[in-house]
C-alpha cells in the first residue's frame, strides 16, 4: 500500500511543473524529508526540488521576529515580573513558574486568544456582561461556573489569587513589548504576528496572479493562527490542502480521533479543501496482535525475541526501513536498543532522550551535593563514594576506585580531604577539589570536557550527551554573572533547565529499523508497526502540565484542553495504523505506582469497538509456589576442616551464643564467613556508642597503670574525672573514626548526643569504682583471655580454645570480680544454669558470657587459693542507674557472691555444647522457632 507521503510526491509530480514556484508544508521536517525522498523515488531524471518546509519555518518567513530559546525567554520573563509585581523571588524557583507562564501564553497567542479579557478580573456576571459582550453565550456560561464554583477558602486567599491574576496582563504585555523591541519572540509570539498582519507580510499582488503555488499536507489539529493562515492563503493564493485522515473516525462521531476533520469540514474556506467522502484504509485486512507483558523490562526482551527472525528476513530484502518501533515511554529507549538482535545492522532513533536519564545528570548533580554537604574543606563520604562508584569515572579510573572506596569502608572516613585523592589520578584531583561557589560551574564545565576527551569517553551518544550538558552548564554560567546565585540555587536552576530538555539523537533517517516517539510518527506510514507501553497516561499521555489558566477558562477560551489531547493523540494512534499491514501492540499488564498498568482505551476501542481480526497474547510466569525445605550441613570432611581453626582460634562466648540460637547461622556466619560488606558509620547507633563506651573505660584506666608492679586503683586516682574524660571521650572517637592527631576534632548530630550518653554512663561506673577502692586490675580489654579445653571427637582428643576479650578482671579482699559493660538493656538475672544452654530467643546471653569468662579464670587459675571468690556480673546501662544497684549476676532472686561452686554444673553442659559442635554426625540445621530468623542476616537465603 502506497504510504500518504507518496501519495502526495505522485500528485506533485503530476500536477505541478513549475517546481520552481512551488511550496510544500508539513507539519514538521520529519516528514519534508520523507517527502523529498518519495519525490525523487519517482523521477526519471534529475530536476530541483520544489521548496519544502515544515510550519514552523513557513511562519517564521513572514516575521522579522528571530525565535529566542526558553532560557532566554525564561529569564526575560523573569526580569518583567520582578519589575511589575515587585517580587523577590529567586530566578531558580521561579523557573518553573516562569515556565509554565510561558506557556501559557505562547498558546494565547497561538490560538489568538483576546488576553485581555481572558486577563480581566471576572468576579461578578455584572462585569462579565460588561467587559465580554464579544463571547458566546456558551463561553460566557463556562465562565460563570468556574468563578462560582472555585473555593478560595478565605477573602484573604481570594485577594490574594485576584492580584496574581490582575498582574498577569501586565507581564504578559510588558514581556512581548520587551521581545518586540529587542526583535526575539516565543513561536506563538511569532505565529500570532504573521496571522495578524498577514496581508502585510506577504507581497500585496493580485489575489490569483501570484506565480507561487502552495500545498499544506498532512495537517490535523490546528491552532487558530495557523488556521487563519491556512485559510488566507487558501482565499488568496493558489493553495491545496490535503488530509490525512479516514472515514473510520471522521465519519463516527463519538470517534475522538476525527474531531478536527469534522470541525474543519464545517469551515466556510477550508471545508471546500476535503474530498466529498474520506478514504478509507482502516477497514482493510490487518495482522494485528495485542500483546500483554508484565512489566516494562519484559516488553523489550519479548520485543527481540519476535523481530530476530522478521528483522533478518527485512535486511535480507534491504527494507527493514518500513519497520517502526513507536515508544511512548521515551525512557524505554535504552533498554530497547540493547535488547534488539546483533543481526540487525542498522538502526535510526528519532525521537528525544530525557535528558535526565542520562549518566551526565547523576554524575553533575552529585557533583553539586558532594559541594552543598562538604564540611569545612572536607567532603562526606556519601557522595565521594557515589562519585567514585559512578559509570564514567570507574570506566577511567579503573579497578583502584575500588580500593578506595573499600579503604574509606574498612577505616570509617566519614569526612574525607580532598589531599586523599593528590597523585592517584588526574581526573580525581580535579573531581575531589574544593572550589570556590563564583567558581564552581567552571569547573563543572572543566569536569564535562575532562570526560568527553579522554581517551575511553564512549561513542557517540556520550559526546552527544557532553555537549548538550556543557551547553546548558555554560547557559547557566552567564546567568550567574547578572543574576548571583548561591550554589543550591545554581543547582535547583541546572535541575530546572534539564527537566524538560531532550537529547535529539540523530542518524540516517532513511534507512534501518526506526525507532519513534509518537509525535515524531506524524504523516508517516510503515508496513510494520510495533507500539511498546501501549497502557493508559503513556499512550494517550496523562494531562497536560500544570497553567495558570483554570479548565473552564480554557475552554471558555478555545484553549485546549484535556480533550484537545486526547483528540489529537487519538488520530495519531489510528493514523498510524491506515496503511500498516503488521501492527503488533505491546501493553504492561502490571500496574506500577503511578497505576498505568491499565490497558490503553485505544486497545479497548480497538478489540471492542470494531470487528477488525486480531489475535491476543498474555505472556506470563506460571506461578510456582517452592515450599522452602529445610536446610542441614552434614559436616563432612570439608565442613570438619573448617571447624579445626578453633584448635587454634578462641571459640568466644558470642560464637557459642550463635551456635546456640541456630546451628545454620553458625555455620554460614562463622565457618563460611558470609558477611553484610562493610558501611561507614557515620550515625552514632547503639553498636558506636558501646564501642566508644569500651575504649574510654580502657583509656582511663590504662592512664593509671604503673610501668611496673601492681596496677592498683585508688581513691586519689578519681580527681578531675570530669576533665579526664573529656580527654578520652574525644580520643575514643578519634581513634574510631580514624582521625589524625592533627585534624581539629568537632562533635556534629548525633555524635553530640552519644559524646554525653557516654560521659554520663561512664561518670556513673567511676562514682561505684570510687567506692569501690582501693582495688588492684588484673585484665583490662584483654584479648587472649583464653583456655584450652579437650573433647573428643570418635577415636582422636581435641583440643580447643574457649574464651576472648575480657573487659575488665580485678580483685579486691580475695574477690575477683569479672566485670562485663553492656551498654544495652541485658538483665542480669538468669533462671538456672542449665537455661543458659537453652535453644531458647529468651536465654540470657550476657549471663551466659559472664559465667563462662568466670570458668575461663578458674581454669586459668586452678591452683588458686579456696578462699578466693570468683563473682561475674554486669555493668549494664540499664540496672545501675537504679537506686539499689548492685554489682553481680542473679541467680533467681539470689546474688551470686561467688560463681564457684556452680562451674563444675557450668563445664558439664558446656562440655555437652562442644561435644555436639564437633560432632561429625550432629549436622548445621536451622532453628526451629521462627522468632530468631526474624532480624537474622541470613533469612533470604534459608527462604524464612
Amino acid at each position: 500500500m502506497r504510504t500518504f507521503i507518496q501519495e502526495i510526491a505522485d500528485t506533485i509530480r503530476k500536477e505541478y511543473t513549475d517546481w520552481d514556484n512551488l511550496t510544500v508544508i508539513f507539519p514538521n521536517k520529519r516528514a519534508s524529508l520523507y517527502f523529498r525522498k518519495a519525490l525523487a523515488e519517482q523521477l526519471d531524471t534529475p530536476r530541483w526540488a520544489p521548496n519544502i518546509v515544515s510550519i514552523e519555518e513557513f511562519i517564521g518567513t513572514f516575521s522579522d521576529l528571530q525565535e529566542a530559546d526558553k532560557l532566554s525567554l525564561i529569564v526575560s520573563l523573569y526580569r518583567v515580573f520582578k519589575r511589575i509585581t515587585n517580587s523577590d523571588e529567586n530566578l531558580d524557583r521561579f523557573y518553573f513558574w516562569g515556565e509554565m507562564l510561558l506557556r501559557d501564553f505562547d498558546e494565547l497567542d497561538k490560538y489568538l486568544v483576546h488576553a485581555a479579557g481572558l486577563f480581566k478580573d471576572l468576579s461578578n456576571q455584572k462585569e462579565l456582561d460588561q467587559y465580554f459582550d464579544y463571547l458566546t453565550e456558551e463561553q460566557k456560561q463556562f465562565l460563570i461556573e468556574f468563578w462560582q464554583t472555585i473555593d478560595f477558602g478565605s477573602s484573604a486567599s481570594k485577594r490574594k489569587f485576584l492580584e496574581l491574576w490582575q498582574s498577569l496582563y501586565p507581564v504578559y504585555t510588558a514581556f512581548r513589548q520587551q521581545l518586540m523591541e529587542e526583535k526575539i519572540g516565543y513561536s506563538g509570539m511569532i505565529h500570532r504576528h504573521v496571522a495578524e498582519n498577514i496581508d502585510k507580510f506577504v507581497p500585496a499582488a493580485k489575489k490569483k496572479e501570484v506565480n507561487t503555488k502552495y500545498v499544506f499536507a498532512g495537517f490535523n489539529a490546528l491552532t487558530s493562527a495557523e488556521e487563519k493562515i491556512l485559510t488566507w492563503f487558501t482565499e488568496h493564493r493558489d493553495t491545496r490542502i490535503y488530509w490525512d485522515e479516514d472515514a473510520f473516525y471522521v465519519n463516527e462521531p463519538h470517534r475522538e480521533a476525527g474531531t478536527f476533520f469534522r470541525q474543519y469540514r464545517k469551515h466556510t474556506v477550508l471545508g471546500q479543501t476535503f474530498p466529498p467522502e474520506p478514504k478509507t484504509y482502516l477497514g482493510q485486512a490487518k495482522k494485528i496482535t495485542v500483546l500483554g507483558v508484565p512489566q516494562k523490562a519484559g516488553q523489550p526482551k519479548l520485543l527481540a525475541q519476535q523481530l530476530d527472525t522478521t528483522l533478518r528476513l527485512l535486511a535480507e530484502q534491504n527494507i527493514a526501513e518500513r519497520t517502526v518501533i513507536v515508544l511512548p515511554d521515551e525512557n524505554m529507549l535504552m533498554s530497547v536498543l540493547y535488547a534488539l538482535p546483533p543481526s540487525l545492522q542498522s538502526i535510526n532513533v528519532t525521537m528525544g532522550f530525557p535528558l535526565v536519564s542520562t549518566p551526565y545528570y547523576s554524575l553533575i548533580d552529585f557533583l553539586f551535593e558532594l559541594h552543598l554537604h562538604k564540611r569545612k574543606d572536607e567532603f562526606y563520604y556519601r557522595y565521594v563514594l557515589a562519585l567514585l562508584n559512578h559509570p564514567y569515572l570507574k570506566a577511567r579510573v579503573g579497578e583502584e576506585a575500588a580500593q578506595w572506596r573499600e579503604f574509606i569502608h574498612k577505616n570509617n572516613q566519614v569526612h574525607i580531604a580532598p589531599s586523599f585523592f593528590e597523585k592517584k589520578h588526574e581526573l580525581l584531583e580535579e573531581v575531589f577539589r574544593i572550589v570556590p561557589t563564583e567558581e564552581f560551574l567552571a569547573y563543572l564545565i572543566r569536569v564535562v570536557e575532562a570526560l568527553a576527551t579522554s581517551p575511553d569517553a564512549g561513542g557517540l551518544m556520550e559526546k552527544e550527551f557532553a555537549f548538550h550538558f556543557h551547553r546548558i552548564l555554560s547557559r547557566v554560567q552567564e546567568l550567574t554573572l547578572s543574576e548571583p546565585m548561591e550554589l543550591r540555587m545554581q543547582q535547583r536552576m541546572f535541575r530546572q533547565i534539564v527537566r524538560t530538555e531532550k537529547v535529539p539523537f540523530t542518524g540516517e533517517p532513511l534507512k534501518g529499523l526506526q525507532i519513534m516517539g509518537v509525535l515524531e510518527t506524524r504523516n508517516l506510514d510503515f508496513d510494520h508497526v510495533i507500539i511498546l507501553s501501549l497502557n493508559e497516561g503513556l499512550w494517550p499521555s496523562a494531562p497536560r502540565q500544570g497553567s495558570y489558566i483554570p479548565h473552564n477558562i480554557r475552554r471558555a477560551y478555545s484553549l485546549p484542553t484535556s480533550e484537545h489531547q486526547d483528540a489529537m493523540y487519538a488520530y495519531l494512534f489510528y493514523r498510524l495504523l491506515q496503511r500498516a499491514e503488521t501492527i503488533d501492540l505491546y501493553y504492561n499488564t502490571e500496574p506500577d505506582v503511578l497505576g498505568t498498568g491499565e490497558m490503553s482505551r485505544y486497545l479497548y476501542q480497538l478489540i471492542y469497538e470494531t470487528d477488525w481480526a486480531h489475535e491476543r497474547k498474555i505472556l506470563y510466569n506460571p506461578v510456582q509456589v517452592h515450599e522452602a525445605k529445610p536446610i542441614a550441613i552434614d559436616k563432612k570432611a570439608d565442613v570438619l576442616e573448617k571447624l579445626e581453626r578453633y584448635f587454634g582460634k578462641a571459640l568466644t562466648p558470642s560464637t557459642l551464643n550463635t551456635y546456640l540460637e541456630c546451628r545454620l547461622k553458625f555455620y554460614f556466619k562463622h565457618l563460611l564467613e558470609i558477611r553484610e560488606p562493610d558501611e561507614v558509620e557515620e550515625e552514632a547507633d547503639a553498636r558506636i556508642f558501646g564501642n566508644i563506651f569500651h575504649k574510654v573505660m580502657e583509656l582511663f584506666y590504662q592512664d593509671l597503670r604503673p610501668p611496673a608492679g601492681q596496677w592498683a586503683v585508688k581513691e586519689e586516682h578519681f580527681i578531675n574525672v570530669n576533665a579526664k574524660l573529656e580527654r578520652f571521650i574525644e580520643l575514643a572517637f578519634r581513634q574510631h573514626f580514624h582521625l589524625p592527631d592533627t585534624k581539629v576534632f568537632e562533635y556534629d548530630g548525633r555524635q553530640l548526643v552519644v559524646k554525653e550518653m557516654v560521659k554520663k554512663f561512664a561518670l556513673k561506673v567511676l562514682s561505684y569504682d570510687k567506692v569501690y577502692t582501693p582495688f588492684t586490675i588484673e585484665f583490662l580489654e584483654a584479648k587472649n583471655f583464653t583456655t584450652p579445653v579437650n573433647i573428643t571427637q570418635r577415636d582422636k582428643t581435641l583440643s580447643i580454645v574457649l574464651g576472648g576479650l575480657i573487659d575488665r578482671v580485678d580483685e579486691k579482699a580475695n574477690t575477683v570480680r569479672i566485670l562485663d559493660y553492656k551498654t544495652g538493656k541485658d538483665e542480669n538475672k538468669f533462671e538456672s544454669i542449665e537455661s543458659l544452654f537453652r535453644r531458647d530467643p529468651k536465654r540470657n546471653k550476657a549471663a551466659f558470657q559472664a559465667m563462662l569468662y568466670a570458668w575461663v579464670y578458674a581454669q586459668r587459675n586452678a591452683t588458686r587459693s579456696p578462699e578466693v571468690k570468683i563473682q561475674p556480673g554486669l555493668i549494664n546501662r540499664k540496672e545501675i542507674f537504679k537506686d539499689d544497684f548492685e554489682y553481680g549476676l542473679y541467680l533467681g532472686k539470689h546474688r551470686i557472691d561467688d560463681a564457684t561452686p556452680y562451674l563444675p554444673e557450668f563445664e558439664k553442659h558446656l562440655l555437652t555444647l562442644l561435644h555436639e559442635l564437633f560432632n561429625p554426625t550432629v549436622p548445621f540445621d536451622q532453628t526451629d522457632d521462627l522468632k530468631v530468623c526474624g532480624f537474622c542476616d541470613y533469612r533470604e537465603i534459608c527462604s524464612r
